[in-house]
């Protein structure tokens, strides 16, 4: 049976260098054992051929194009960032159940570490990280220590980083490691010896002040005036911006385009890079003195071994390890550079002892030989077992932010995996793409009870199961009612109250019904220290449309400010004024134009409202919050008031509807006096102690257990 390898890695195959080439390599390699049935992750759409071509015949080769909507609740990205190919890996491990997956980069490592399951299978090839021990800072080594400890294998480039992995987790067992040099194409046969080629210097791979590549050009036409028929072949488009030379690019690429007996080929595919290197006398890959610590060597030098040719490198440590002391064409200097690369040229003998050099060492580094490596450490691995048949479930609606968390808590499970139909209206949706997707679904569930329900009552098929979530604007809407009730099967609704008011308009059956609250992130919110002013600071978190109540909040603030003028409130999203369906109705319009010039004209409130512009940082928002404030006429649940009690504020909600029988009567208040008087008097710890057992309550490991009753069994009790 072949085994399952996911990989993983932060390199991008629409640009080329020495990283995404060792990414193809890695997936052309494992699928050639024959043994693997590999999927590769690609973290942009495959657009270039170079180096994407050869994944697309490949055998036992998948590209996944991690950008697609399928993969992100109807929505495309243009590339991953390396947080979303942690969690696309995740994702896809709950359907696949890999036995192998094969990470590259230190930010998805790290992202992993909140999925111990999944890090248990992985492979891990890290060299963006410290490479000397004394640059690591406790919390940096508990991380590595964690990596480490969890992962399946440690892939180490070289001895090197193997010792800072001992170093860095003392504990960890030899048979751990696994050393994955650098890989090259199997060596020819027939290569020419080097008196035999053209007078020719060659350099491929990225364009970097580091890599030394604009001093290489700039040293050129000197050597160039002295060997007429010299020629120098430069390879490769990806020109680094560099911070520190802000005209660094602008330069390289002047550079490339004018000087003299330079050809620049731009990018190629690995296999014409491998035909020009074993026409060339000698590889460039003279490096920034910077660099000479590194325990991390350039595939670019076995390259240039592997094609018969020498190589001008850097005298360090390392390389001398690696081609011994004599090697005859060091350079650590713009003037030995010069010298090394004219010597080279001109005596062939001299370039004949490096190319030797370089290809003993080369020929330990093959893709062949790989394949070999790898198809022994695949078989040294247990088998995962054979993945149990997930639920499989649709999901329709045109609003899915409320569904996400728990969508992922459910896959989470191993018991579930998911389809999207994403509408683009409480009406509107591609009806021939809802066919093609309930053609594949157990059960369909819809986010909201609005035309979703109502097209998928009619629709399902006899075998399917219909669950619907039934939030607040649905009472005011035709739909529930427009529905076929023989063919849905339950109805939750996100809080007590809300059923009442839904069964109160539509008459739904009442045994086909639950209430499950939302689901609140308890891994996103969580308490941190609170600045010293947070215990007169005042917060919320939306105020449009009018029904949030703005105006209220603005009087307690006005209330405590009579008290003591340290108070503040904070707004928190995006400005009412920015939403178009408001500035069409007049009423809403109004009461905003009269909310903010109360604001404006007051110098007390003028600079005591303070309104945070809206983003995914509201955890550290609440860090400045002492007390999150719900002055609503009505809700359905409100969330911002979990999560605010997560991250340690004290709620202040007003009387609506529902509220008490959700979030317990202890912080509901019916006034203005009650509420002022519930923050002046507040000893923060004991209201902290009192909101303990609501969340408690509203856990999300009771919620999600709710879901999993429901989608399994029809069946629920209520939370």
């Amino acid at each position: 049976m072949l085994k399952r390898v996911l990989i993983c890695a932060n390199p991008d195959l629409n640009y080329i260098d020495g990283s995404s080439i060792w990414a193809q390599t890695i997936a052309l390699a494992t699928a050639a054992t024959a043994t693997a049935q590999v999927d590769f992750i690609a973290k942009s759409t495959p657009e270039r051929d170079e180096l994407f071509a050869p994944l697309k015949t490949a055998q036992h080769l998948n590209i996944i194009d991690g950008t697609k909507h399928q993969h992100w609740q109807g929505k495309s990205y243009k590339r991953l960032s390396l947080a979303m190919m942690a969690e696309l890996a995740v994702a896809l491990n709950h359907i696949y159940a890999y036995d192998v997956i094969i990470v590259r980069g230190l930010e998805i490592a790290t992202e992993l570490l909140k999925f111990p399951e999944v890090l248990s299978k992985c492979w891990m090839y890290l060299t963006d990280i410290p490479q000397n021990l004394a640059d690591y800072d406790t919390e940096q080594q508990q991380v590595m220590q964690s990596i480490g400890q969890g992962c399946q294998k440690l892939l180490c480039q070289t001895e090197g980083f193997k010792t800072l992995w001992q170093a860095l987790v003392p504990s960890l067992k030899d048979n751990k490691f696994n050393l994955y040099t650098p890989v090259i194409p199997d060596i020819p046969d027939d290569l020419s010896l080097i008196a035999e080629r053209p007078v020719r210097a060659i350099y491929a791979g990225k364009f970097k002040a580091d890599w030394m590549t604009l001093e290489m050009v700039n040293v050129w036409p000197s050597i160039h005036s002295g060997l007429p028929e010299s020629e120098f072949v430069m390879i490769g488009d990806k020109i680094h911006n560099e911070p520190f030379h802000p005209e660094y690019q602008q330069h390289m690429q002047q550079a490339l385009e004018d000087t003299d007996g330079l050809l620049w080929f731009g990018a190629q595919s690995r296999e014409v890079v491998q035909q020009k290197l074993q026409q060339a006398r000698v590889g460039l890959s003279w490096r920034a003195e910077s660099m000479n610590d590194t325990v991390e060597y350039s595939t670019k030098i076995l390259e240039y071994g592997g094609a018969g040719c020498a190589a001008i490198l850097n005298r360090n440590a390392l390389h001398e390890q690696l081609l011994g002391s004599d090697y005859p064409l060091f350079a650590n200097s713009a003037r030995e550079f010069s010298q090394q690369l004219t010597r080279a040229l001109m005596v062939p003998e001299v370039a004949q002892q490096a190319a030797d050099a370089l290809q003993k060492l080369a020929k330990r580094h093959t893709f062949s030989t790989r394949v070999n490596e790898i198809r022994q450490w695949l078989a040294d691995i247990p088998a995962v077992p054979k993945a149990v048949k997930k639920t499989r479930i649709l999901v329709a609606g045109h609003d899915l932010k409320f569904f996400t968390l728990l969508q992922s808590k459910l896959a989470a499970s191993g018991q579930f995996e998911f389809l999207i139909d994403q509408w683009q209206g409480h009406d509107k949706h591609n009806e021939s793409q809802s066919h093609a997707l309930l053609q594949q679904a157990d059960i369909v569930f819809c986010e909201w009870c609005l035309g979703n329900l109502k097209w998928y009552s009619h629709h399902k098929l006899p075998h399917q199961r219909l669950i619907a979530r039934f939030h607040l604007q649905e009472r005011e809407l035709p739909y529930v009612a427009e529905a076929n009730w023989d063919n849905i099967d339950h109805i939750s609704y996100v809080s007590e109250f809300i059923r009442r008011e839904g069964q109160k308009t539509f008459g739904f059956p009442y045994e086909k019904t639950s209430v499950i609250a939302n689901l609140l992130d308890d891994k996103k919110f969580t308490p941190k220290k609170k600045t010293d002013d947070s215990r007169y600071t005042l917060g919320i978190i939306g105020v449009a449309p009018s029904r949030k109540r703005l105006d209220r909040a603005i009087d307690l603030l006005e209330a405590l400010l009579e008290e003591d003028d340290r108070y503040c409130l904070r707004v928190k999203g995006r400005n009412p004024l920015n939403y178009n369906w408001l500035l069409k109705r007049e009423d809403e319009l109004a009461y905003y134009q009269q909310v903010f010039e109360r604001i404006n004209i007051n110098p007390k409130l003028r600079y005591k409202v303070i309104f945070d512009p809206p983003g995914d940082d509201v955890n550290e928002w609440f860090t400045m919050v002492g007390f999150i404030l719900s002055p609503s006429d009505f809700e359905s649940f409100h969330m911002a008031i979990g999560e605010g009690m997560l991250t340690g504020s004290v709620p202040i909600i007003w009387d609506w509807d529902g509220a008490a029988e959700i979030w317990g009567e202890d912080n509901i208040i019916s006034s203005l006096e009650g509420a002022k008087n519930l923050i002046i008097n507040s000893n923060l710890n004991k209201e902290l102690d009192n909101t303990r057992h609501v969340l408690e309550r509203l856990s999300s490991k009771k919620t999600v257990g709710l879901w999993e009753d429901l989608l399994k069994s029809n069946t629920c009790t209520d939370l």
